[in-house]
């Protein structure tokens, strides 16, 4: 295994171990939706709030 790989195993994107950056990232989402005119799901607003949230199946 390279160092790479053990790196790569060590960090995860998941959104519960990283509340801050997750919130952020929905705030930039939950924005960018509001000018193009879409709707903006409740487990999005959830995760801009800082709530604990479980996306859909079929976005996980």
């Amino acid at each position: 295994m390279t160092t790479t790989e053990k790196q790569t195993e060590q960090q995860t994107d998941r959104p519960a171990e990283r509340p801050e950056v997750a919130a952020a990232a929905a705030r930039a989402s939950i924005a960018i939706r509001k000018r193009t005119g879409r709707e903006v799901p409740q487990w999005l607003r959830d995760t801009a709030a800082g709530r604990p949230t479980t996306p859909p199946a079929d976005l996980a």
